[in-house]
């Protein structure tokens, strides 16, 4: 699907496809959207620029993600999705500055983009002015994927933390953790990683991507004609802006090292719990063993079939045999308890 977008003051206003399926001429944002092979090659012909596959996108070298052809920078981020509901996945987005004109294409709905769209066809939006330009929308458009990140990494702090909470701050008389509340942690700490390192590999993306978009900055004059002829610079400097955003990246990768060493932290917790309880397991049945085996020997002497066996004769054959039986119980349990084995 194809979307387009062109300034109107102080907010963007989609306008419908032409006849022939291709943008108005004033467009300033083209939003490719699951895009077919015929809608590819109709976008390629009209912006005389190539259209990346989505095998293209998918490729994880710098040269592959990171390139000028044609006059038009191409530039490819992952950014995170949403799939099923609360499953997230991460997919990459390649955005095309060419001239004053941004072009997205994507196989994916990221949160950020989808909210971005709504927030900048609303007036008084804080982002769309007269003299934007696509580097302009680029830019915000990053500023809402970062503060899409940082919210996700909000959210995987509050659930390590509650997990934490379960792991460390039970109530006195509380049950011990069973089996499957083990398996309940393991399992929330497990799709925490997960999403933390989809998280990390959207920030590097993004963090790189911030660097070439200075760059490109640098070689585009920062000033606009408005219709009285004078020359204008931008309200907002560009560069403040990506200076910006680089130094929330970083302060994003930081703690998102932070929540990974203790996601680490609270994994190996975990694992060692569930080895005492096993060692408790162990320990358990090693002493119920040590426990019988003493009457066993006992019980099997006096099973023995043999002809002459004088204590079988007696009256007290039977209760003595059980006293020695308890006894052989009884003092290997004491001895235990004494050396602090118990």
């Amino acid at each position: 699907m194809i979307r387009s977008f062109r300034s109107a003051t102080d907010r963007l206003v989609e306008v419908p496809l032409k006849e022939d399926g291709t943008p108005e001429n004033d467009v300033l944002w083209i939003d490719l959207s699951d895009p077919t092979a015929g809608e590819e090659k109709e976008l390629e012909k009209w912006l005389g620029i190539p259209i990346p596959t989505h095998d293209d996108m998918t490729e994880i070298e710098e040269s592959s993600r990171f390139y000028m052809e044609n006059g038009a920078q191409y530039m490819t981020a992952p950014l995170i999705y949403t799939v099923d509901g609360d499953k997230r996945d991460i997919a990459p987005v390649t955005f095309i500055l060419t001239g004053s004109r941004l072009v997205t294409v994507r196989y994916s709905h990221p949160q950020a983009v989808e909210l971005f769209i709504l927030r900048v066809t609303k007036a008084g939006n804080g982002v769309i002015t007269q003299q934007c330009t696509g580097l302009t929308i680029l830019t915000a458009v990053m500023e809402a994927a970062t503060d899409r990140l940082a919210d996700l990494l909000e959210a995987v702090s509050g659930r390590i933390e509650k997990a934490s909470r379960n792991i460390f701050h039970r109530d006195e008389g509380a049950m011990p953790m069973s089996t499957v509340d083990f398996r309940k942690i393991l399992n929330q700490i497990g799709n925490q990683g997960t999403l933390l390192s989809m998280v990390r590999e959207s920030i590097a993306g993004v963090s790189r991507l911030l660097v070439y978009v200075e760059a490109y900055g640098k070689t585009v004059t920062p000033k606009y004609i408005e219709a009285d002829g004078k020359t204008v610079t931008p309200k907002k400097d560009m560069k403040t802006t990506v200076k910006s955003l680089e130094q929330d990246t970083q302060s994003l990768e930081h703690y998102a090292d932070f929540l990974s060493a203790k996601m680490t932290f609270l994994l190996d917790t975990v694992v060692g719990m569930i080895s005492t309880e096993q060692n408790a397991i162990i320990k358990f049945f090693s002493v119920a063993a040590v426990g019988f085996m003493p009457p066993t020997l006992v019980a099997s002497i006096y099973g023995m079939n043999f002809q002459f066996m004088p204590e079988l004769n007696e009256k007290w054959g039977y209760p003595f045999a059980l006293f020695l039986m308890i006894i052989s119980a009884v003092i290997p349990i004491l001895y235990f308890r004494k050396k602090g084995w118990l």
